[in-house]
């Protein structure tokens, strides 16, 4: 998920800094008369004599309470699922039961990824303990294998099978290589820790091997680091682990002219999503640092040995990091929900699936519609919100109201660059340079949910 200012309502510190309302608008209308929300189940599954005599009274109890209760499953802890599941469980009546599903134990603070690929902080301080979620939520770390959509039931790897009554869809997105050939096979991601983790590895790796290495052209190769695609978390990249590479170089005694950063963007320019003058800053203030940004130039192919370009231009690079775009999880394509055009889930503005019942959507995985026509973008700024409002939105439906449709606009964006710079808009307002660094840091540092990973950032960057 792409970097955006992560300013979440009903978190603490937060302070409402736009006038637009998440909850504002009329209410999204029900698919048809049975999709009419119910507060409480109709019927009673009856229990036979002959089993009810066998059991003790306390499990009889339990069963009935669990046919009586809802059951929200929510696949997918990243920011969505996470303060879906966060903003849920206060809001709920006691008997209600809340499941959620992921591969991992935390949920990733992406904003600080790339940082952590640039060794500036501790990994550990980006993985939010799932376990820091409300007691109430079941957590279970599970690769699942199939959705049967209808049924509301998730099987997992190891063939259990969790039933839901109101099931969620934030499973999040994956790297997009455009079918370009041997990209996925010779570049790197930064989608989770351990792509970060693995990207520094590699990086100290490289310079261990340049500076043992007797030909001049062999230690240029390995001392070239390449980052396709020029959006934020890829300017971010090559900024972060630019920086790392120059600064390891200098220590092993390599001189600066050997190292080589090259930042591709087949655009014009980099970042779209930012006005264009701060974009005009930031290239010019990666060249400085000895970046070289080549606009208008995307990859055609990828080999073990070179980096084809679409000018023709061939490069031989130690490391090759894939920043070109993301696409919904490929799970979704095994299940009979509806696709958009992206290939995320077909939701209406209350995040519900169309034609299904208590069949939710959000996050990075589904295309949610604004008033402009347009879907919102997958970024962590908007997948908080849409967390928070989704729990509105099912706890609503569960005492019987229409949820309401989701409204938010973008407060702004934030880059960070190297040399301890920054380019920031915040409600139309312009900064740049080392006045939005501390500004990236104070926003970012305030809205990670975990105390610990506070506490350790502030020591990395004190240090």
């Amino acid at each position: 998920m792409p970097n955006g200012l992560l300013l979440t309502p009903g978190s603490p510190g937060h302070r409402s800094a736009s006038k637009s309302d998440s909850s504002a608008g009329t209410a999204c209308q029900p698919n048809s008369l049975e999709d009419v929300p119910e507060s409480n189940p109709s019927t009673v599954f009856p229990i036979s004599h002959s089993l009810s005599s066998e059991l003790h009274p306390c499990c009889l109890l339990t069963m009935y309470l669990d046919l009586m209760s809802d059951h929200i499953v929510i696949l997918g802890g990243g920011f969505a699922g996470w303060y879906a599941a966060r903003a849920l469980a206060p809001r709920l009546r006691s008997g209600h039961r809340i499941t959620l599903i992921d591969r991992v134990d935390h949920m990733l603070y992406t904003p600080m990824l790339t940082e952590v690929a640039g060794g500036n902080v501790p990994p550990s301080s980006i993985a939010v303990p799932m376990k820091g979620l409300p007691s109430r939520v079941k957590v279970l770390r599970a690769e699942i294998t199939a959705v049967d959509v209808p049924a509301k039931a998730v099987t997992l790897v190891d063939g259990q099978v969790i039933e839901a009554t109101h099931l969620v869809f934030a499973l999040g997105s994956t790297t997009s290589y455009h079918g370009i050939a041997g990209a996925q096979e010779n570049s790197l991601p930064l989608k989770t820790l351990d792509h970060a983790t693995e990207t520094l590895s590699r990086v100290d790796s490289l310079v261990a091997q340049a500076a043992a290495c007797d030909d001049p052209a062999r230690r240029r190769e390995l001392l070239t680091v390449v980052v396709a695609g020029g959006g934020y978390t890829g300017v971010e990249t090559i900024a972060a682990v630019g920086e790392h590479l120059s600064r390891k170089a200098k220590a092993a005694g390599i001189a600066s002219e050997d190292v080589n950063a090259i930042l591709l963007e087949p655009s014009t320019r980099l970042m779209h999503e930012t006005p264009e003058s701060l974009a005009r800053y930031s290239q010019t203030l990666l060249e400085k640092t000895g970046v070289r940004v080549m606009l208008n130039t995307g990859v055609k192919s990828v080999t073990a040995d070179a980096i084809t370009l679409s000018n023709g231009e061939q490069i031989k690079a130690g490391l090759l990091l894939w920043d070109t775009g993301i696409e919904p999880s490929p799970l979704l394509k095994t299940t009979s929900l509806p696709l958009g055009k992206h290939h995320g889930v077909i939701v209406d503005a209350c995040f519900q699936v169309q034609g299904l019942k208590n069949v939710w959507a959000l996050g990075d995985c589904a295309e949610i519609p604004q008033q402009d026509g347009k879907t919102y973008a997958p970024t962590a700024q908007n997948a908080t919100r849409e967390g928070v409002h989704l729990a509105q939105n099912i706890s609503a439906v569960l005492r019987g109201d229409r949820p309401q449709p989701f409204r938010f606009t973008m407060l702004g964006q934030l880059a960070l660059l190297s040399h301890r710079k920054a380019v920031a808009e915040i409600l139309g307002f312009k900064i740049q340079g080392v006045l939005a660094w501390p500004l990236w840091w104070i926003i970012y540092l305030a809205k990670l949910p975990y105390t610990r990973g506070q506490v350790d950032v502030l020591k990395a960057l004190a240090s």
